[in-house]
């Protein structure tokens, strides 16, 4: 299996939460480039879904179920007979405990595929309707399914498609907003009032523009209001708690959000600097909200490489709380788990699963100090104050303190080139980490607890 380089930079080092949850990454295919495009926490674990590589020009679409750890319970692929390329886009957990997945089947022409699934991944049924692909699929309150989409390019207009539990369709509503030519819906949520919010995109045969697009229909999918949004497409859409509507996507040329209410009429809209936007979600217990992609030149982290990846936190008014940056990869899902940490899937040649903290951290990276010929090191980590100690450092010690938020709460500092200096007197109880250069001019961080 291929090794991705897992670069966490250091924006407000990482820390441990006031929720302990647990957090873990991993990665999972083989030689082929495989990437994740779905993940959804169930009561035992996480289910995923993308495509896998069967060799250099066979694609399958995927479905791996995994603990809470992220170990494997079990893996299946599924494509038709005389398929090369499948790939599942979304998948949610049914009712009845098994699986829904739509996507797409190149059998000659792309198609979109509807797949259900028992608990342990065994095919029920499928379905395929025509020259399209489904993005994105929900189970709705009278157990069938709502499907968004595009369909294919001689009629590239954004779809919703009804079907029954059976998977049999029950009505098909395209739309294509008066001055545009073409558009794709990438996500649909079935809303309070039995309803539907779908986002996307519409564009002009010319390539010229795709600005955002928000459709409200009526249960029948018949459209209530539209809002064509100057960005470059949305990409998620959540119903918020106060019955408005989160829309992520890329709105002058970075990754944003875009808040509306109830009748379609912006709120606000926000940009962070990242180059786009994948999936965004309100957090269970706080008016928050969540957003992940990619960075391709990013603005917030100056020494991003292509494709890095990173999680950001906002208030309810879409200003920045905290970033979060994970490496050299393509973000295209998170979640909020029950523990108030997140789950994120996507692919950089093998499709992976990051779980974090409340704070978007990994866990705390603490590069351990055992050896006072490093330049510095903590003998006892845990008490009512620290000692420190250093030697071999000419131009004396520097240290930053850090609380558990990533805030700087304080500075160490030593002018003499070896000594030992005691830290925490006057800081309240709790946990930090104290980051300085050893004598190899390598960053170092020690993590230190201060109880009463």
């Amino acid at each position: 299996m291929k090794r991705l380089s897992l670069v966490l930079t250091l924006v407000t080092l990482l820390a441990e939460s006031s929720v302990q949850a647990t957090t873990w990454f991993k990665t999972y295919g083989g030689e082929g480039v495989d990437r994740g495009t779905c993940v959804q926490e169930v009561e035992d674990g996480y289910i995923v879904t993308g495509r896998k590589a069967l060799n250099s020009d066979d694609y399958a679409l995927w479905l791996l179920k995994t603990d809470t750890l992220g170990n494997v319970i079990w893996s299946k692929t599924y494509r038709a007979t005389d398929s090369t390329d499948a790939r599942g886009n979304f998948v949610r957990q049914t009712s009845d405990g098994g699986y829904i997945i739509t996507g797409v089947d190149w059998s000659g022409f792309s198609q979109i595929w509807l797949l259900k699934t028992n608990a342990d991944g065994d095919t029920l049924w499928t379905r395929n309707f025509g020259r399209s692909i489904g993005y994105c699929v929900q189970e709705t309150n009278d157990g069938g399914y709502i499907l968004a989409g595009r369909r294919n390019w001689n009629d590239a207009k954004l779809f919703l498609l009804k079907t029954n539990p059976n998977g049999d369709s029950v009505w098909m509503q395209t739309y294509l907003p008066n001055g545009w030519d073409v558009s794709i819906g990438f996500f649909v949520q079935q809303t309070r009032d039995t309803g539907y919010i779908v986002t996307g995109f519409v564009g002009d045969t010319m390539g010229s523009s795709y600005p955002l697009c928000l459709i409200k229909t009526d249960a029948e999918g018949k459209t209530q209001w539209t809002l064509i949004y100057n960005a470059e497409g949305g990409q998620c859409v959540r119903q918020t708690r106060d019955s408005n509507y989160l829309v992520a996507g890329i709105i002058r040329n970075h990754a944003g959000l875009l808040k509306v209410n109830s009748s379609g009429d912006t709120l606000w809209s926000r940009t962070y600097g990242f180059d786009q936007a994948s999936c965004c979600i309100e957090k269970k217990e706080k008016d928050e909200y969540v957003l992940t992609g990619d960075a391709y030149k990013s603005m917030a982290f100056s020494n991003s490489k292509a494709g890095n990846s990173w999680l950001l936190s906002t208030d309810n008014y879409g200003d920045s709380l905290w970033a979060r940056n994970y490496g050299s990869m393509s973000n295209y899902y998170v979640q909020e788990t029950r523990d108030n940490g997140f789950i994120i899937t996507g692919g950089s040649g093998d499709l992976f699963l990051l779980k974090t903290d409340s704070l978007g951290l990994l866990g705390v990276v603490e590069n351990p100090i055992v050896e006072s010929d490093n330049g510095w090191n903590v003998p006892h980590s845990i008490g009512s104050y620290i000692v420190l100690h250093y030697q071999g450092l000419p131009q004396g010690f520097r240290a930053n303190v850090f609380d558990v938020s990533g805030r700087k709460v304080d500075q160490i500092r030593g002018d003499a080139n070896e000594g030992a200096m005691t830290w925490g007197i006057n800081q309240p109880p709790g946990v930090y980490f104290i980051q300085a250069l050893d004598n190899r001019n390598q960053l170092k961080t020690a993590k230190v607890v201060l109880v009463r």
